[in-house]
């Protein structure tokens, strides 16, 4: 099919997505060629994702095309701050911020900030192949289990959270977040799915300073969490011990991974593993991805950035 009218059929067949695309590109022309070459390249399954996420945030999620605009902005603003942090990175070999206090003051307690990161992130699921990858890795451990009680540590957007209720539409769910706005956030994703909130149990609060002595669950989602906190082993052990006989854990990392609000620093995935081990933690199966197209050899050595992804349960 002729390239202009593979894009005439994209836009017909698809047009609550390109609306998003053409957003986003018209802010920064650069962009549409990254988004084009990423998305010519995916099969119908994402296509249907696609469109499905971006009519729920153009119909029920933004609430005037003004937020629209602002979406397209925030995943724009996003990617140029990853890009500053990178570059830094790369002068530096360190994280601009060393602990989660820094952070808890930059952008989690700042409703502006955290409100735009969150927006382009979700929308970085549409764009950025890791994560893409990452939330089929996730739709495929779902597809091969069955779960009744659920754990979702810093849901953040919630996109992880609407695929598993949407999954197990009976779900008794907790979701633990430290910032106000991102359960604010989730609500909202839910509501636009046909979610009720109400149902869901959120717990605002710092995921080490809750007890939760007598409950368990047999699924905990901790995606890209541990790079935020200052003392990743102890969150570890905490979703370890909370984690039911049997129960898998959806894990996410990463490692040279600079942002605007990372501050434990791996950098190795064999650090990541480590670290896996030492909490008493199995990996299933994992799977790690350059976020360039390096050799694994040279990823330490040219500070590559690898999103990591993992099933763990207990030893």
């Amino acid at each position: 099919m002729h390239a202009t009218t593979a894009m005439t059929y994209e836009r017909d067949a698809y047009p609550e997505f390109m609306e998003i695309v053409d957003l986003i590109s018209t802010q920064n022309p650069l962009r549409r060629k990254r988004i084009n070459a990423f998305i010519s390249q995916q099969d119908p399954s994402y296509w249907a994702f696609a469109e499905e996420l971006c009519r729920r945030l153009n119909h029920s999620f933004f609430q005037s095309d003004h937020e629209q605009v602002e979406a397209a902005q925030a995943y724009n603003r996003m990617c140029v701050d990853f890009l500053r942090e990178q570059i830094r990175f790369r002068k530096t070999g360190v994280y601009r911020l060393d602990n989660a206090y820094m952070a808890h003051e930059e952008v989690y307690s700042q409703p502006a900030v955290m409100r735009y990161y969150m927006v382009g992130l979700l929308l970085s699921y549409l764009f950025w192949p890791n994560h893409y990858a990452m939330l089929c890795f996730l739709w495929d451990h779902l597809q091969q289990i069955s779960i009744n009680r659920y754990l979702e540590i810093a849901p953040g957007h919630g996109l992880f959270t609407v695929q598993a209720i949407q999954r197990f539409p009976h779900l008794e769910a907790t979701l633990v977040d430290i910032s106000e706005v991102s359960i604010k956030m989730v609500r909202e994703l839910l509501t636009a799915f046909q979610i009720d909130p109400a149902r869901i149990r959120f717990i605002h609060s710092d995921f080490l300073d809750l007890s939760l002595e007598s409950e368990s669950f047999d699924f905990i989602s901790m995606g890209e969490v541990i790079e935020h906190v200052n003392d990743a082993l102890s969150i570890m052990k905490q979703a370890r011990r909370l984690l039911q006989p049997g129960g898998t854990i959806f894990f996410t990392t990463c490692a040279n991974c600079p942002s605007i609000d990372h501050v434990y620093h791996f950098h190795t995935t064999d650090e990541i593993r480590t670290l896996i081990r030492d909490a008493g933690l199995s990996i299933v199966r994992d799977v790690a991805l350059p976020a360039e197209d390096v050799p694994e050899d040279r990823w330490q050595e040219e500070l590559v950035t690898i999103n990591y992804f993992a099933i763990l349960t207990k030893e």
